[in-house]
């Protein structure tokens, strides 16, 4: 029982934190895409000043930005109701609380391609975010906001022991 508990409470931190990191994304709108324009424009790039992405248009910036907010809204969102979904079926049987997960680890799973897909691996691989002063943050945040929804789609995944 105490890890069904344990993993409808951590899946909605998680969900949570994406919740809020969406809400900043949007309250800042032209913050944020300032931001994305200067992570995909090589500059303050001084250790390795050859990138090998191309600096994008304004039209795939903000298709990126949807994308990125998306993903933080479905880690959110879907985070949210697949932690109630567990919640609601603690005291189900081990073969309804394994049905139940599908929401909380489609959730996990969107955080996870969001921050360890899209931040490390394309701003971070891929535009050189490591090297951008303003970069720091974004480049270790997405790094253990990543290890957060992984290793909370883990547990989640590990399977209950049968009735």
């Amino acid at each position: 029982m105490i890890d069904r508990v344990l993993k409808a409470l951590i899946t909605a931190s998680v969900a949570l934190m994406a919740l809020l990191y969406v809400a900043h994304n949007l309250a800042n709108l032209q913050q944020a895409y300032d931001f994305f324009v200067y992570t995909t424009s090589h500059a303050d790039q001084e250790a390795y000043p050859v990138t090998l992405l191309p600096v994008p248009p304004a039209f795939l910036i903000v298709v990126a930005m949807i994308v990125v907010f998306s993903l933080e809204l479905l880690a959110g969102l879907g985070g949210l109701f697949g932690a109630w979904k567990l919640w609601s079926l603690r005291n189900a049987s081990s073969t309804d609380f394994e049905a139940g997960k599908t929401w909380a680890k489609i959730a996990m799973g969107a955080a996870v391609l969001n921050w360890w897909g899209l931040f490390q691996g394309i701003a971070v691989a891929g535009y050189q975010l490591w090297q951008m002063p303003l970069g720091q943050g974004p480049f270790e945040g997405s790094w253990v906001y990543g290890g957060m929804a992984m290793m909370t789609l883990i547990y989640i995944s590990i399977r209950e022991p049968a009735d």
